[in-house]
């Protein structure tokens, strides 16, 4: 196997296609390493402050600025990693010839070019875990008993609707689109701008688009306010239509994950839905990643870093990859999360 220095692997991550997910491609899209572990960044409310009258005697008025918070955050640590032993490379792979001639060398090549990949994508489900959290609780708790880590990222979210049972959206006497007009417009209030997409949980859906105020709004003769024509997108993002008076197109999301506790969860929580920006509402802030090498400690600014170190005596070889990210929103007013037929208790 070539050996490559760490900066030479950076070099080559940086070039393959990221593992892109929903959450974090459409919401928090924007990437920034730093050189510190700590990250620090203003959290703002927004509020729209109008310009004052003044007398053409007087010089000017003093207007207050946006309120806002500047938040110091340590970047969680993700560090899975995979070992490779001689049993590894000496053995047949999955789906290799029985009669092949490859070499325990050609195999650790493969086997390691497969680990990246896996590791890779286990660090970017971790992130994709860790935007659906912001969204929708407005904080992020890092737990790991093991190695005694219990710390909680909150950026004082409040924009969580959780509707009482005589205002459940699956019943025939509630109209939906009042509700969804009037936190359009306390979004807009607050911040000035107007959200795009309205993301619902698989269970959902159903519930929404086969409301009788929803079916009404898709007649044409009342203007076809909610027009619903189903494509998919993605394996697990289905775009089902627009209502056009708010502006809002319509998707449903059906991706998950195993939790920390081995069960399994949607990336949408049961019985949620998302009013934000496709634009975007943040970003990730990645921390700098100190670790050993060669007896000596070596910095590196960036998203992921490699590294590679063996047990002789054990005659093993560890691949592990780094990363320090931590979701970013901009301002915490401008999204909002609704459960229209009250919290799920799952």
């Amino acid at each position: 196997m070539a050996e490559y220095t760490t900066r030479e692997m950076i070099d080559a991550i940086e070039v393959n296609p990221p593992v892109r997910n929903f959450l974090t491609k459409w919401f928090f899209p924007v990437e920034r390493t730093h050189v510190t572990e700590k990250v620090e960044f203003d959290v703002k409310k927004g509020k729209r402050i109008m310009a004052p009258f003044v007398s053409p005697r007087v010089g000017g008025k003093v207007i207050t600025r946006n309120g806002f918070q500047t938040k110091e955050f340590s970047t969680p640590r993700i560090a899975p990693e995979r070992e490779l032993t001689i049993d590894d490379i000496s053995k047949r792979a999955l789906g290799e010839n029985v009669y092949s001639r490859r070499t325990p060398s050609e195999r650790e090549d493969e086997l390691l070019a497969t680990d990246y990949r896996e590791l890779d994508e286990s660090v970017q489900r971790r992130v994709e875990w860790m935007c659906r959290q912001i969204l929708f609780e407005g904080k992020l708790d890092v737990v790991d008993v093991e190695a005694g880590v219990d710390v909680q990222v909150d950026y004082g979210f409040t924009n969580i609707f959780v509707l009482t049972s005589d205002n459940y959206w699956s019943l025939s006497t509630v109209n939906p689109l009042p509700f969804l007009k009037e936190k359009r417009r306390k979004i807009i209030k607050e911040t000035g701008k107007a959200p795009d997409v309205l993301i619902f949980a698989s269970d959902l859906i159903d519930v929404f688009i086969q409301n009788p105020f929803i079916v009404k709004s898709m007649d044409i003769r009342h203007l076809q306010n909610v027009e619903i024509k189903p494509r998919i997108v993605d394996d697990a993002l289905t775009y089902y239509g627009k209502i056009a008076e708010l502006g809002l197109e319509i998707y449903a999301y059906d991706e998950f994950f195993l939790n920390d506790d081995g069960e399994e969860e949607g990336i949408i929580p049961a019985g949620a839905c998302l009013m934000a920006h496709s634009g975007g509402e943040g970003g990730i802030e990645y921390g700098l990643i100190t670790q050993l090498e060669d007896k000596k400690f070596h910095s590196y600014e960036a998203k992921q870093v490699p590294k590679i170190y063996c047990d002789e005596k054990s005659e093993v070889k560890m691949f592990r990859l780094t990363s320090r990210p931590l979701p970013r929103p901009t301002d915490v007013e401008s999204w909002c999360v609704i459960y229209p037929n009250g919290q799920s208790n799952e």
